[in-house]
């Protein structure tokens, strides 16, 4: 199932330079480790961009790179700015493709992790070569490679690309760096591989210890550093299970650098236990994916991390604009990359809630998405349709067959999560909307996109019948002026074609487990609603025709 969006764009070489000389000049003026983490995260971002473009201003951003890695974890006590502003190149292309770093954006992965990881690496010899794994393991072997120089070590750094298909990646060594790794090699030098992951096939990681073996790196010398610990045995690349045993890997767990109020662990679905009276309420949950959450010691704040440096303070602009609109709950100031709220007090809302007041503050809430979520990035509907498309034939080995088209007339990061217990009413009646801030802009689908996917999505997770959804399209038009109907159509059915797919997959990854059991009763419902609930025609196909479904656009 196709369920995670393209996260690389096409940026300004001059953007992102700006945006590291700022972070620098801030750093400057007013030095803490917020803006330092900022600094390190916008220099491995520039670093990894110009190395996968090949172009040799890499060298210079990658020494500001290791610079700041070395300040953020303590490694060096003075810190020239003005020297690294002097490094940064006056002249870099019109465009550099870029790509999030997924677990400083989602996964609460602290760079200095990384750092504590090589603290613990057995070192027979003095030299240590970390080789990073772009895109994140750009910025996390610059760290990796600081704590080794605070163990007095000897240590270079280089990075990778990986190649090929996402099971079976391939790494080449440029000469460069098969210099690097020669020269190392003979002084019995350890090889660091530095990721986060390993992912669903461990490809990568794999690619670059068999290359590093390839090029004559003693294996009992190569160790991975990585962000989980995955069972071998459901690694998908080729020969995954055996391969992997073969080398040395660390792993960093849970992240310790949170909040100091952060102290009740209710990440990876445990929050549910604080929500619900019974386990047959619990919503299903795709809990590796969860982003990490606790509780204050009294049950009064809520901390939830919502992506370190500017990855969260967007996020927190967000939820401020929800909560002074009175739609969310009251946040205060992010603290270690964690968004931090009020716990209200009240009860989740659930399907036989659903009423006209409940109908009239989804519309408002749109609209007031509509207004105050409008975004510039680029809309990629022709990746939502191929989604849509891709997904429905994987499942019911039919061509998908639209007659009504997807059009974005109003952009925006949109909610993504519009579930019934997504909402809250509070004691005094009030209804606030939780979760509303991180998952239109993360690594699913949608990802920018226009408004119509929320009102999709409150028409699918509520189980509206036509009369409800009639509703709840006029109250949305009342209040914000768009006439959204005739666009509707295509994104319900795209909307349950992509949580279908999502909790098909997730259900897979998370086999053995309890949670196994709700995803796969919550794909078998969002495959009845494609079948059954959005005025789905299906037709036996003529003789030699392929299959096709049509969904009509009245």
């Amino acid at each position: 199932m196709y369920v995670f969006r393209e996260g690389r764009r096409s940026t300004a070489g001059s953007e992102l330079r700006a945006g590291l000389e700022q972070a620098l000049l801030c750093l400057f003026q007013a030095p803490d480790d917020n803006l330092l983490m900022e600094a390190l995260l916008r220099a491995g971002e520039l670093e990894c961009s110009l190395a996968d473009a090949e172009l040799p201003q890499a060298t210079n951003v990658s020494h500001i790179t290791t610079a700041l890695a070395e300040a953020f974890i303590g490694s060096k006590q003075r810190f020239d700015y003005t020297s690294l502003l002097r490094l940064l190149p006056e002249h870099l292309p019109d465009r550099l493709e870029v790509s999030p770093p997924e677990g400083f954006a989602y996964y609460a992965l602290h760079p200095r992790l990384y750092a504590d990881l090589m603290q613990r690496l057995p070192v027979r010899q003095s030299h240590v070569l970390v080789v990073g794994i772009r895109t994140i393991g750009t910025t996390l072997s610059a760290v990796a490679a600081a704590g080794a120089m605070k163990r007095d070590l000897q240590v270079a750094r280089i990075t990778v690309r990986p190649t090929g298909h996402p099971y079976n990646r391939t790494t080449h060594f440029r000469p460069e760096h098969l210099s690097f790794i020669h020269d190392y090699a003979r002084r019995g030098a350890e090889f660091v591989v530095v990721d986060e992951g390993p992912g669903m096939s461990g490809s990568s990681f794999l690619s670059v210890g068999d290359a590093l073996l390839a090029a004559g790196v003693p294996r009992q010398n190569i160790h991975f550093f990585c962000s989980r610990q995955p069972d071998p045995a459901h690694l998908r690349a080729p020969g995954a299970a055996d391969r992997w045993r073969n080398y040395d890997a660390l792993y960093v767990g849970l992240n310790c650098y949170v909040p100091d109020e952060a102290k009740i662990y209710i990440g990876a679905g445990e929050w549910r236990k604080h929500s619900f009276t019974c386990q047959e309420q619990w919503p299903e949950s795709w809990t590796q994916m969860e982003r990490m959450k606790f509780f204050s010691p009294a049950f009064e704040k809520l901390f939830k991390f919502e992506g370190f440096g500017r990855f969260g303070s967007a996020v927190h602009n967000r939820a401020q604009a929800s909560a002074s609109a009175g739609f969310g709950p009251g946040c205060q100031t992010p603290n270690q990359g964690f968004g931090v709220y009020e716990r209200v007090p009240g009860d989740m809302l659930c399907l036989r809630d659903l009423d006209s007041d409940v109908l009239i503050r989804i519309a408002e809430y749109c609209a007031f998405r509509t207004r105050e979520s409008s975004c510039s990035a680029d809309v990629q509907l022709d990746k939502l349709e191929l989604m849509a498309r891709f997904n429905f034939n994987q499942e019911f080995g039919r061509e998908l067959q639209l007659t009504a088209p997807f059009v974005c007339e109003h952009p925006v990061i949109a909610d993504a999560r519009m579930q019934p217990h997504e909402w809250l009413r509070c004691t005094d009646g009030h209804i606030l909307k939780l979760d509303g801030t991180t998952h239109g802009d993360d690594h699913f689908f949608p990802g920018p996109t226009d408004i119509a996917w929320d009102v999709a999505g409150a028409i699918v997770e509520w189980e509206m019948d036509a009369a409800a959804a009639d509703f709840l399209i006029e109250q949305y038009r009342t209040r914000s002026g768009d006439d959204i109907r005739p666009r509707m159509r295509p994104f319900v059915l795209a909307y349950a074609i992509f949580r279908m797919g999502y909790c098909k997959m997730a259900a897979e990854a998370m086999k053995g487990t309890s949670e196994f059991d709700r995803l796969w009763i919550a794909y078998e419902r969002y495959r009845a609603y494609i079948c059954g609930n959005t005025g789905i025609e299906t037709r036996k196909p003529l003789a030699g025709s392929p299959e096709a479904l049509t969904i009509t656009a009245d």
